[in-house]
């Protein structure tokens, strides 16, 4: 199973969140993110889950965490391993939701294929910020220019 690492962020900063929030309101690109992740599955982190609190309706979701346990419509799994081992078993393409730390464990394990990034046009202030990343370990696979963000898809160039 492809595994991408889907986010939105700030160009210069890498901001991915504020107050356990989103610190934009762009349409266009939370569509983006619901037509690419839908019928798919989603691995997150706690705090990720408890932002959106709630299931992704038309995914398999998956949480991250040690300290919660029984969350209906998801699956919970105390380790990033153990999430994708989860979402390999129903065999739809792995999206990797957030937040930060999920994100810096899946670049620093070498577990995802692809990264779809949505560069925002504007800059934002906030308290969480994507991990940075070696590009060279990346091959840029497409570009498209929309109203607000850039999409940029990543392929693993390992």
């Amino acid at each position: 199973m492809e595994k991408i690492i889907i986010a939105a962020m700030t160009k210069w900063k890498q901001v991915i969140g504020k107050n356990n929030w989103l610190p934009w309101n762009i349409p266009e690109e939370l569509k983006h993110f619901r037509t690419l992740t839908q019928g798919s599955t989603v691995i997150m982190g706690r705090k990720t889950y408890e932002s959106i609190n709630r299931p992704m309706p038309n995914r398999h979701n998956i949480v991250v965490s040690r300290s919660l346990l029984n969350i209906p419509l998801v699956d919970v799994c105390a380790s990033l391993p153990e999430a994708l081992q989860k979402a390999e078993s129903y065999g739809k393409t792995i999206f990797i939701i957030g937040g930060s730390q999920i994100f810096k464990q899946a670049l620093d394990d070498n577990v995802v294929d692809k990264m779809y990034i949505s560069y925002l046009t504007k800059d934002y202030d906030g308290d969480t910020f994507f991990p940075v990343f070696n590009e060279s370990d990346w091959v840029v696979e497409k570009r498209e220019q929309h109203a607000e963000f850039e999409f940029v898809v990543y392929k693993s160039a390992r």
